[in-house]
């Protein structure tokens, strides 16, 4: 595995970034009978199309989602394993994690040129 970049905690989960892959993974009891025991989601950067990004306010969390390539809408309706939500004071944290992973996509679009 290789080294950490980033981690954010959000309400549902938590996210790691790494130089080649997003991990999503779900700690507590909730999650573990929501999302599985130990759930755990591994997306290669390469793999993500877009970033779903909603923001937080007073009254609603906000959400961050990893949309995998070739993913139809009607999948994504269906299961938001790819997607973690944030309360309003940690939006600032997951709008950098947002940029970090554009930042990366950017620079490995151009080593392929």
């Amino acid at each position: 595995m290789g080294k950490l970049i980033m981690h954010v905690d959000g309400m549902d989960g938590q996210i790691d970034l790494l130089p080649d892959r997003v991990i999503i993974y779900r700690k507590g009891l909730w999650n573990s009978m929501k999302y599985g025991m130990h759930a755990k989601r591994e997306i290669p950067l390469g793999a993500i199309s877009e970033i779903g990004f909603k923001d937080a306010s007073v009254i609603s969390f906000g959400e961050i989602e990893f949309v995998r390539s070739g993913r139809s809408t009607e999948e994504r309706m269906k299961s938001n394993s790819n997607a973690v939500k944030f309360p309003k004071k940690k939006q600032r944290e997951f709008e950098r994690l947002k940029e970090k992973i554009f930042e990366i996509l950017e620079y490995l679009a151009r080593q392929k040129q």
